[in-house]
């Protein structure tokens, strides 16, 4: 009974670390850091295949190894999801339309160490004004919050980048 249970711990460990290690790798692979997806990928393969080997083993003694093998990929699969949320590598490409030249937000946003490009355009019901910044992952959220308070009415879109060179990612912190 104990060593049952302590099989499938193991296993579903093993699995948790795996599926998190390869949602991890599928990542970096989108975000072309190919050196870290393929360093990576060794050990989410190398605890996969230690996790699969005893579960095939152990499968005859207790359909418990089983659930704990489908346990474990499906809270591995959360926390990578997480991990990717709390580490929040690369960056985005967000777009602001506002339907007047926001002179107040454009400042705000870049005495917050925001790099922003202000691009005249044309909407469905007359000029409008495009707002275009590349930043950190993990800035997004204080963008956001930025133009949420200065323009509520504001289209904006957010898109991941696979490379940029140059410019400002801020914000600074100092």
């Amino acid at each position: 009974m104990w060593s049952i249970l302590a099989g499938a711990l193991l296993i579903f460990f093993m699995r948790v670390c795996d599926v998190t290690l390869g949602t991890f790798r599928q990542i970096m692979a989108v975000q072309g850091r190919a050196y870290l997806a393929a360093f990576t990928g060794f050990f989410e393969l190398t605890i996969f295949i230690l996790a699969i080997s005893k579960t095939i083993l152990s499968i005859n003694e207790s359909p418990a190894y089983v659930v704990a093998y489908a346990g474990g990929f499906a809270v591995g699969t959360l926390t990578g999801v997480k991990l990717e949320g709390i580490i929040g590598l690369g960056t985005r490409l967000v777009r602001v339309i506002t339907t007047f030249e926001n002179l107040a937000l454009v400042n705000k946003l870049r005495e917050a160490g925001f790099g922003v490009t202000v691009v005249p355009g044309e909407g469905m019901h007359g000029p409008v004004f495009v707002l275009i910044s590349v930043i950190k992952r993990r800035s997004v959220p204080e963008f956001v919050k930025i133009v949420k308070e200065l323009a509520p009415k504001a289209f904006y879109t957010v898109e991941e980048t696979r490379f940029s060179a140059g410019g400002i990612l801020g914000p600074r912190k100092g």
